[in-house]
């Protein structure tokens, strides 16, 4: 089968496609032959060895944890799953899903064909209605939307400011907020971007290029936000960022910079760090399906590749210009070159 791989640490630029054996199901596991999947910048922290202390990859390392297939081989000790079923969710490698404790496995679904642990919440039916590619695209950012909502115990009509809105995270974050909690969402963003973010349903924006964000929220909000959402800012740019919630708000945030609460020298605020890929209630999956089938999520991508393309598009993502939304890699050999959709 074809695959992208990884033969060391390095940048996605020492990716390349090559030629592997299918990976045989082993116990709880599936195989699947990936019609789809998405890039996450978690997939390049790992590569390049930024977290090794944490995730040590064994090589050849075959990258990508969210995916979309066909179930075509059944591990010993599966339930739930038939050969032929449409199948989508997520998997990690081997010392990832290890060191974190989640029954969440892959051998890499940038793949032809990859094997997945289904004996957790992770991999679920792929409902019909749902295209293989949203699908691939949902997994990790959906995970860790439910999650932000849950743990920001957000009430009706709150004030939120959301850093980073405009990246996969901030795709389903935003609409849970404005749909499903009735919040008034602020997002920091380009103007390049803005037309994207109110799409998503935010009802205002910032240009953090050309404004001062702390400031130009308590303009608007002079008590301050009840709650920041960060997908985005790391160490001091956080903390600082702190200053626009309101006395008693919550900072929810997803990035591994976020520092301890402490730091913050705020006992008036609460201090979250989410994620999204621990503690995965049951049903998650077919959660963020039905969102995505009745409106709530709209389509994050923004751009689709070949397999063969693979490698091309992990360099996009790790450019220094921003990237909208999600990249998706498609396996079908229909799929012509990437694009804005």
């Amino acid at each position: 089968m074809k695959a992208l791989l990884a033969r060391d640490y390095g940048p996605p630029d020492t990716f390349r496609i090559e030629r592997l054996p299918i990976p045989e199901p082993g116990p709880g596991q599936v195989q699947v032959r990936v019609r789809a999947a998405s890039l996450n910048p978690a997939d390049l922290l790992m590569a390049a060895g930024t977290v090794r202390e944490m995730v040590p990859l064994d090589f050849p390392h075959v990258p990508g944890t969210d995916f979309a297939g066909t179930v075509t081989k059944l591990g010993p000790d599966v339930d739930g799953f038939a050969e032929g079923e449409e199948v989508f969710g997520f998997g990690a490698p081997p010392s990832f899903a290890a060191g974190v404790g989640i029954a969440a496995v892959t051998t890499g679904a940038m793949a032809e064909y990859a094997a997945f642990q289904v004996d957790g919440p992770y991999v679920a039916v792929r409902p019909e209605g749902l295209s293989a590619e949203l699908a691939a695209a949902l997994p990790s950012t959906g995970m860790t939307g439910l999650a932000v909502l849950e743990a920001g115990e957000f009430g009706p009509g709150e004030t939120a400011l959301v850093v980073g809105a405009t990246g996969g995270i901030g795709s389903v974050i935003v609409p849970l907020l404005v749909k499903e909690k009735n919040a008034a969402v602020t997002a920091t963003t380009t103007p390049h971007d803005e037309g994207y973010v109110r799409h998503l349903g935010a009802t205002d924006v910032i240009d953090y290029l050309a404004t001062d964000v702390v400031e130009e929220t308590r303009h608007r909000h002079p008590g301050g936000v009840d709650a920041i959402v960060n997908l985005a800012l790391q160490g001091e740019a956080l903390i600082q960022a702190s200053r626009a919630l309101r006395p008693g708000g919550r900072l929810l945030s997803t990035t591994p910079g976020t520092p301890e609460p402490t730091a913050f020298a705020r006992d008036d605020i609460t201090v979250t760090v989410v994620m999204g890929t621990t503690n995965v209630p049951p049903g998650t999956f077919p959660a963020i399906a039905a969102r995505a089938l009745d409106g709530t999520l709209p389509d994050p991508i923004s751009r689709r590749y070949r397999l063969d393309e693979a490698g091309q598009a992990y360099k996009d993502l790790a450019a220094p210009t921003h990237t909208r939304g999600k990249l998706v890699v498609s396996a079908d050999p229909a799929r012509h070159a990437h694009g804005s959709s």
